[in-house]
């Protein structure tokens, strides 16, 4: 069942958007239509004398300087599949895309956590880092639930390479979180132009699928095929333009909201700098939430939603219809993230969906494999490191990450706990969610860490890796 929103609509959360986003219930966003940086190794500024002439950014990533202990010791114990994309971009490409893809991946298991099982998220990225994040994503949404990459093909103007192919595209990664997800064809189509081909070959009243490319013929207009050449740079809409240096056209979020959301449902923007996304949501009907660290973030809000008429000037009362701007104050700033009401536990990584072929193949009960894992783990306790040499029949077989989070009954995802153990952590927590809580409450006793081998059968244990930056 999708979570309980415990946050505003028209809100803009100021500060470090993990903060928010660890804050913000499960399953409660519809949509996350978002632009990170890129990992370009540059510094970016905005146009002197535009209303974002203030704002700037630097893109640039250290291993040392920007990654915290908490984020390392999460991702490698509870998350091994993308702690081997860090670690492989690490080694292949630097430190420095290792150290992004950690700061970016952490925030990408939190919004997956949000996302509602009928969710999608929609990720923009260029050449930079294009192939790493794919693959953290990959490892982070499950690579089934990979939808389809969208090439945005802004019109190219004159450029002063003459050895190469100008790069003028930036590439938008889109995921669900599950089989289930929301795309809105009708929304989206596009007219036919009066000299079309397609108008040709194809009378007024088809309505077939062509075979072999993503074109849907219908009386309406086609959906647009996966590379989008029909939108121009935000630059060249005059009233649209801030100045903002990344600044993405309303006309891009626009189609992904109205093809991956529907009237009434939230919108989220973890990344929303001159808020592209929230006024396109607004214009569309949908609720938002935004989030962003620069300073004029929220005054951009406000300006921008005015611009358009979506937004009443201060002081000034409206009617609540549908065809009036909103009142100012209905737009919420605020700096504190929110508190969880549900059960407040962090992102826990999904497992790959089966596919038919591996449906088929079962694992045995979790029950049958105690031998196995007294065997490879000892008669230890994982929740809490206590010894049951004196009868290991009282340990139990649980799961390392729960089977309502994705969990599944194979092998290295089973673990040993005490009685104790296994009734607090249930279906609530993973197993290094357990012992965390058993440490801050005592119950897991320095004397018994060497007896923890992360829970992982056949994995070789002892106390926790020293911390490193």
């Amino acid at each position: 069942m999708p979570g309980t929103p415990n946050f505003p609509n028209r809100v803009l959360y100021h500060g470090d958007n993990l903060d928010f986003l660890r804050g913000i219930n499960s399953e409660t966003v519809h949509l996350i239509a978002t632009d990170p940086p890129f990992n370009k190794n540059r510094d970016f500024h905005a146009t002197p004398g535009s209303l974002s002439e203030n704002a700037k950014f630097a893109d640039r990533w250290s291993w040392r300087r920007d990654l915290h202990d908490d984020w390392l010791l999460h991702i490698s114990k509870d998350h091994p599949e993308v702690w081997q994309v860090i670690q492989t971009a690490k080694n292949v490409w630097g430190n420095d895309m290792g150290a992004y893809l950690c700061w970016l991946g952490v925030r990408l298991l939190e919004m997956r956590r949000i996302l509602r099982n009928d969710g999608s998220i929609y990720l923009h990225i260029d050449h930079t880092a294009h192939a790493w994040v794919k693959c953290l994503m990959d490892a982070i949404f499950g690579r089934r639930n990979f939808r389809n990459e969208i090439v945005w093909a802004y019109p190219a103007s004159p450029s002063p390479v003459k050895k190469d192919f100008p790069r003028k595209h930036d590439t938008i990664l889109r995921y669900s979180k599950s089989n289930k997800w929301t795309f809105n064809a009708d929304a989206v189509r596009i007219p036919y132009a009066e000299s079309s081909m397609e108008r040709i070959k194809y009378p007024a009243n088809a309505s077939t699928v062509m075979e072999g490319t993503e074109i849907l013929l219908h009386d309406d207009g086609k959906i647009p095929p996966s590379t989008w050449a029909d939108i121009q740079q935000a630059y060249r809409y005059r009233q649209e333009n801030t100045g903002y240096p990344t600044q993405k056209p309303l006309a891009l979020y626009e189609r992904i909201i109205k093809a991956s959301s529907n009237p009434g449902e939230f919108v989220l923007d973890p990344f929303c700098g001159c808020a592209t996304t929230p006024v396109a949501a607004e214009r569309l009907g949908r609720q938002w939430i935004g989030m962003d660290i620069w300073d004029d973030a929220y005054a951009t809000v406000i300006k921008r939603l005015t611009d358009y008429n979506l937004l009443a000037p201060e002081g000034q009362s409206v009617k609540q219809t549908a065809s009036q701007p909103f009142a100012h104050g209905q737009v919420v700033y605020i700096v504190d993230p929110p508190l969880r009401t549900d059960a407040g536990e962090t992102a826990a990584l999904r497992l790959e969906t089966p596919s038919a072929a591996q449906k088929g193949k079962r694992h045995p009960a979790p029950r049958t494999q105690h031998g196995k894992l007294l065997s490879d783990i000892g008669p230890f306790c994982q929740g809490c490191g206590s010894d049951y040499h004196f009868d290991p029949r009282v340990l139990e077989v649980d799961h390392r990450q729960p089977k309502s989070d994705g969990g599944t009954d194979a092998y290295e995802n089973l673990t040993l706990l005490c009685p104790p153990c296994n009734k607090e952590k249930r279906d609530r927590l993973t197993l290094t969610g357990l012992q965390d809580f058993n440490r801050k409450n005592g119950y897991l006793k320095p004397e018994n860490e060497p007896n923890i081998k992360h829970g992982r059968a056949g994995r070789q244990g002892g106390r926790r890796a020293s911390r490193r930056r």
